[in-house]
């Protein structure tokens, strides 16, 4: 059965899914209201204000879908709320807040509210357990158009013969081959595996099927891409099968490894969903029904031993923080825009997107100008526009008065102070030429998800001119084959994603900081240690005025009179890190840094090897190990369980305790071969994988050496070819004797 998806609650997800197919679809009622709302009526009502009076022009998908349900019944609108409820039930890459939201506004177009805490819209229940991939955004309204014709096929027949059809593999298959579709729709996938989860995998499209079957050798994509769905789902369960069998476990899944090695590149995102081009405008993130309030901001350190997966749980957070193509509002897309690229090619862009001639006071306004500002935080940048728009004319143009003049040459004045971009341009500066062409696609286009974080690895030379604010080299005039180098002072990381973050403080922004315990925190972080702590975080008015919180002058950054620019970090932004435990014990952290974050532990989880290789228990094996460390040295060098996740054979193992465990070993106890022989040691006594060999000091240096000790026992690693089943389990169990 394929509900075991370690990460998210499969089971309570599908039985809302199961819910929503009786209450609804069966019958006529609501998942989130009460009275009859799925009914044919109504289905029909969307056939014709919806799927009749589709639109394909620009604006977001929600102004259009209130646009086409202006004249729909109360009821109809609710149904569609209804609908997108039951689309958004799979997919975890669109967050909890964004499916609510959606819904909520969607119920709200009837003129009644929906309760923000009902069940069925809980993060919990809203979570998802697999990635819908781009398609279920960009396609959103395929997906919708699917499930209208869906509910009438079905409010067509009698109830007595709905039941059978849900309650049964092959009739379901059989009617739902019937339901007019364009292209692979999710939702077909989706709705199988709600119903039938002991026999279809947790695939919301065809495209990972395909590359699973190919990866374990099934059969090729080329032909498994002409099969049916009962033909993909049979190979599929078959595959499971031998797997768990192989692992001897039922807890498998296809996303995980070591399953997910067999088929998928590393960093390859899931579920690709449908090979269709994207053509569908942004949908842009719906503005809440109801008031909500914004939570204080989170600084949370993971820490643990090593291999325990705690940057693997960073990353499973950075999909709170990325807009989605269909989800991405215009604002955060122009911020993440500019913040590739400099003040020349910004000005360029925006000149040249004007057409015309234009003077300083115009080119303000310009929406990549405004953009660029709300980035760097400038309240007034005439200044920078004259100095770029000067600085890039060429010598011969006599209507700039200004002698510092350096290429690329970009930029013309008339005699009226119009300013205009030279018609080369383009071959001038690529930079704003891309700028340019990416701004006029719009975001819908390029479909691509747009991030809300920054990630970064300390390191011991790590410091506060790279995180924060410092000098760093650059080229200072380009005009010949190798540019003079100056020094400038430049943003670090974090500054830039505390300016993104004040800029756009509608929406939550994140830093990621692995290995945050191997740098100097008091110094990389210097007088900022004290702004992160959430009630010291700034909140600024529209006008961008503090109005609550804190800031401090950042050295360096100081005018002629000596008023150096005020700085603070956004409410709105999260600080995650990891700490490996192994390297620098958790009390020996500045005192500092422990107050204003909150730590959670993550230990071993034995459950994720909960399988047997040959006979011999992950878990227990591990388990048995740990004990062992924890009692020779202590709790924060244990051996996490990622060392054994992707081991799928006697040999894999035989290679993990050579090649990891036992390296790793030689680190916790200083070479100490009389420890590493101890945690290693078969119960019944003795170690399988050291062998004591004795040193006798007249056989080293001969009979006349006078060096004290007479004898010296040293270690030797056995051959690891003849590690057994019986060697590994020797180490828990006692009834089994090594070779």
């Amino acid at each position: 059965m394929a509900l075991y998806t370690y990460h998210h609650d499969a089971p309570s997800i599908t039985a809302a899914g199961r819910e929503w197919v009786q209450s609804c679809l069966v019958r006529d009622g609501s998942i989130l209201g009460a009275g009859a709302i799925s009914t044919a009526a109504n289905y029909d009502a969307l056939d014709r204000y919806f799927l009749q009076r589709l639109d394909v022009g620009s604006g977001s998908f929600y102004e259009k879908l209130q646009a086409q349900l202006e004249d729909a019944p109360p009821d109809a609108r609710k149904l569609m709320a209804e609908l997108l409820w039951a689309l958004f039930l799979f997919p975890s890459n669109i967050t909890e807040d964004t499916k609510r939201e959606g819904v909520m506004q969607v119920w709200g177009w009837s003129g009644e509210s929906l309760d923000p805490a009902h069940p069925m819209l809980a993060d919990r229940m809203l979570d998802g357990i697999g990635s819908g991939g781009m398609g279920v955004n960009t396609n959103r309204w395929r997906e919708i158009v699917y499930l209208v014709r869906l509910g009438q096929s079905i409010k067509a027949l009698p109830v007595d013969e709905r039941t059978g059809i849900f309650a049964d593999y092959d009739r379901f298959l059989a009617w739902i081959e019937t339901i007019q579709e364009s292209g692979d729709r999710q939702f077909r996938h989706m709705l199988r595996y709600f119903l039938f989860p002991e026999r279809v995998e947790r695939m919301s499209s065809n495209g990972d099927r395909y590359k699973v079957l190919q990866g374990f050798g099934v059969a090729p994509r080329k032909e498994t891409r002409h099969w049916t769905d009962r033909q993909l789902d049979d190979a599929l369960l078959e595959l499971r099968r031998t797997q768990e069998q192989r692992y001897g476990t039922a807890d498998i899944d296809f996303y995980l490894e070591p399953l997910r090695d067999q088929w998928k590149k590393p960093n390859e995102p899931d579920d690709s969903a449908s090979e269709e081009k994207a053509d569908t405008p942004v949908v842009a993130e719906p503005v809440p029904a109801y008031p909500r309030k914004q939570g204080a901001a989170r600084n949370l350190i993971l820490y643990g031993p090593p291999g325990t997966g705690k940057t693997w749980k960073l990353q499973q957070l950075f999909a709170r923080y990325t807009d989605q193509p269909a989800d991405v509002d215009r604002a955060t897309w122009e911020l993440r825009l500019v913040t590739r690229f400099g003040w020349r090619a910004v000005i360029a862009a925006a000149l040249a997107d004007l057409a015309n001639p234009a003077k300083v006071t115009s080119l303000e306004q310009h929406g990549l100008i405004k953009a660029k500002a709300a980035q760097r935080k400038r309240s007034n940048v005439r200044a920078t526009l004259w100095g770029y728009l000067q600085s890039h004319t060429p010598l011969e143009v006599a209507t700039v008065n200004v002698a510092d003049r350096r290429p690329p040459f970009l930029f013309t004045k008339t005699e009226a102070s119009d300013w205009t971009v030279l018609p080369d341009w383009r071959d001038g500066d690529s930079e704003a030429a891309e700028l340019m062409d990416l701004w006029k696609a719009g975001p819908g286009v390029s479909a691509r998800p747009v991030a809300r974080y920054r990630v970064v690895t300390f390191h011991p030379s790590y410091s506060y001119e790279d995180f924060v604010i410092g000098l760093r080299p650059v080229v200072v005039d380009n005009s010949g084959d190798t540019g003079a180098t100056g020094f400038r002072m430049m943003d670090g990381v974090f500054k830039q994603i505390c300016a993104e973050a004040r800029a756009n403080s509608g929406k939550p922004y994140a830093l990621f900081i692995d290995e945050i315990n191997r740098a100097n925190i008091a110094k990389v972080f210097g007088e900022l240690i004290t702004l992160i702590e959430p009630d010291k975080r700034a909140r600024y008015d529209a006008d961008g005025a503090l109005v609550g919180g804190m800031e401090v002058q950042l050295p360096g950054t100081g005018d002629e009179d000596g008023d150096g620019e005020r700085f603070g970090v956004p409410e709105n932004l999260d600080i995650y890190g990891t700490m490996n435990t192994a390297d620098r014990s958790i009390a020996l952290l500045d005192v500092a840094l422990r107050r204003r974050f909150e730590f959670e532990e993550m230990p071993p989880d034995y459950k994720v090897l909960q399988r047997r290789i040959e006979g011999v228990e992950l878990s227990r094996l591990l388990q048995a190990i740990n004990e062992r460390l924890e009692f020779l040295a202590d709790r924060d060098r244990l051996i996490g369980h990622a060392y054994f996740t992707r081991v799928a054979s006697l040999e894999d193992l035989r290679t993990a305790f050579r090649l990891q465990v036992i390296p790793l070993l030689q680190e916790y106890f200083f070479d100490d071969w009389s420890r590493i022989a101890l945690v290693l040691s078969a119960r019944s006594g003795g170690s399988p994988f050291l062998r004591a060999e004795t040193l006798d000091a007249a056989d080293v240096f001969g009979s006349h050496a006078d060096i004290g000790a007479q004898e010296r026992v040293r270690y030797v690693l056995t051959d690891s070819t003849a590690w057994t089943a019986e060697t590994f389990r020797s180490i828990y169990d006692t009834s089994a004797a090594p070779d």
